[in-house]
């Protein structure tokens, strides 16, 4: 998908109308445009920051499956 920058002439519509499409832009770039970033952003510091634990206990395979 080829991706453009467009303007988009806001003269012609209202003060009101102009702040509703203002929001729902913001809107759909929070919800498309940086989740990706984001959650590259945790991976990759998930990976350059491993975590760390002292022990760990697991418990015995009867204490597992009890019911």
């Amino acid at each position: 998908m080829e991706t453009t920058n467009q303007e988009i002439d806001l003269s012609i519509l209202s003060g009101e109308a102009k702040r509703e499409l203002i929001d729902f832009y913001f809107f759909l770039v929070d919800k498309y445009g940086r989740t990706k970033a984001k959650k590259a952003k945790k991976f990759e510091k998930l990976i350059l920051n491993p975590l760390r634990v002292e022990k760990i206990i697991i418990p015995p395979r009867e204490q597992l499956y009890e019911r």
